[in-house]
């Protein structure tokens, strides 16, 4: 059984309040996507504001950031095809239910921004261990986490792994959860990853492969989509692989990042954002600012977007540390040693 703490409370209370503005600056700049897509005189179309930014220094100006993180200033992130993607991070202690915080901000996300309760999540996590304890967590339908999946997506969820059939019509029926390894998607050789292969059970996504119109239509649409190599083709126009990569580039996923400041390199983000996903859920109890760098490759640097941060001292009143019990144990019924033992800790505390 779950137990109500005010500092998960108060962290899903910042979240409703970061998109409730964020649906509202969105609408914004998808009238201005809408009527520039109308406009035939380039000159007259307007600027597509960065809605995530723009929801930021609302946020920023009503105080409802952290205080720590005032000076810091936001760090924008767009896709493979350089549109805005919402990306937030819960500074959260390690302990301090992170899952919890994760399956409930997908509730918020979906219901309040996305307005849906059918699509896909990404949820990417750092190591084995936490990969199979999430699993275990998500595939238990008595566990809490996955009867909040459940709620959310009335009874309708689907938890994948990335070897796993993917057909589009279970993404329009179900809420799909693909758990992934960081390192699973992250290589310096993407050709070499399944998840970016040919592949026989990645079903709905792309156009036949004889549609040449469809195939252009995709590729102007989602200019980052893998192609064959014509070379080796049957046909002689571009034609879209039918990969997981490709799938969830055409889908656009919810992601969620376990452990984000492991995610901070180049490759990572590249990677990361490369998959086109619609909103960016960061969770770690140690964000970390990654500085530009100069020389002959100078590369960008990029903040943690921290939305909300979770004090050491809230988990304590919640009852969600524990002390650690050191055991030394002997032979005999003799108390006199622990009660001297009871003493000298008394003495030195």
């Amino acid at each position: 059984m779950l137990r109500d703490l005010d500092y998960q409370g108060r962290v899903l209370a910042r979240l409703g309040d970061y998109l409730t503005e964020l649906s509202g600056q969105k609408l914004k700049a998808d009238k201005i996507v809408a009527s520039n897509a109308q406009e035939t005189d380039p000159d007259l179309k307007r600027p597509v504001p960065d809605f995530p930014l723009k929801t930021w220094e609302v946020l920023c100006a009503s105080g409802k950031l952290s205080d720590s993180r005032l000076a810091v200033p936001y760090s924008t992130r767009q896709d493979g095809i350089c549109r805005a993607v919402p990306d937030i991070v819960f500074k959260v202690p390690t302990g301090g239910g992170k899952t919890f915080l994760a399956v409930a901000a997908l509730s918020k996300i979906f219901g309040q921004y996305l307005g849906r309760k059918e699509g896909f999540v990404l949820w990417i996590v750092p190591n084995e261990a936490i990969y199979t304890q999430t699993r275990r967590q998500l595939a238990d339908r008595h566990h809490p986490y996955r009867q909040m999946l459940d709620v959310l997506s009335g009874n309708a969820v689907r938890l994948l792994e990335k070897a796993d059939q993917l057909d589009a019509r279970d993404v329009e029926s179900h809420l799909c959860v693909m758990l992934l390894m960081l390192q699973a998607g992250n290589r310096e050789n993407k050709d070499s990853l399944k998840m970016f292969r040919d592949r026989g059970d990645v079903d709905g996504f792309c156009p036949p492969e004889w549609e040449q119109h469809a195939h252009a239509a995709a590729l102007a649409a989602n200019p980052n989509l893998d192609i064959y190599d014509l070379a080796g083709s049957s046909y002689p126009w571009p034609q879209v692989k039918d990969s997981l990569g490709n799938a969830l580039r055409l889908i656009r996923p919810v992601v969620v990042m376990d452990e984000g400041h492991k995610a901070v390199s180049e490759l990572a983000f590249s990677t990361l954002y490369g998959f086109n996903p619609c909103f960016v859920l960061e969770l770690t109890a140690t964000p970390k600012d990654v500085a530009p760098t100069g020389g002959k490759n100078p590369k960008p640097g990029h903040h943690a977007n921290v939305l909300v941060e979770v004090k050491s001292i809230s988990l304590d009143r919640g009852g969600m540390i524990k002390m650690p019990l050191n055991l030394d144990p002997r032979s005999g019924t003799d108390r006199r040693t622990a009660l001297d033992r009871l003493r000298d800790l008394d003495t030195s505390a």
